[in-house]
């Protein structure tokens, strides 16, 4: 599960820097492209999916560090996998 989250993470991350970037652009007719009030959320939640994102990778690393000590093959991705 904590793979599909990481992936959920960076997607946000992406999102949420992306408003963060374009806080100040308008659309032609003047009006900003993101409220200022969303562009302060997203700002306020780019810390916390960051703390989450680590965690989510600190724990696939325990997974695989506990899989590596017990002898259990796993692969690095989905397209890793040995004959």
């Amino acid at each position: 599960m904590a793979s599909q989250d990481i992936g959920d993470d960076i997607r946000f991350i992406r999102q949420y820097l992306k408003v963060i970037a374009e806080k100040d652009e308008r659309l032609s007719t003047g009006t900003l492209v993101h409220s200022r009030t969303y562009v302060e959320a997203c700002a306020g939640w780019l810390p916390q999916t960051v703390a989450r994102y680590l965690r989510h990778l600190r724990q696939i690393t325990d997974c695989e560090l506990a899989m590596t000590e017990a002898g259990i093959r796993f692969a690095l991705s989905s397209y890793a996998w040995e004959a």
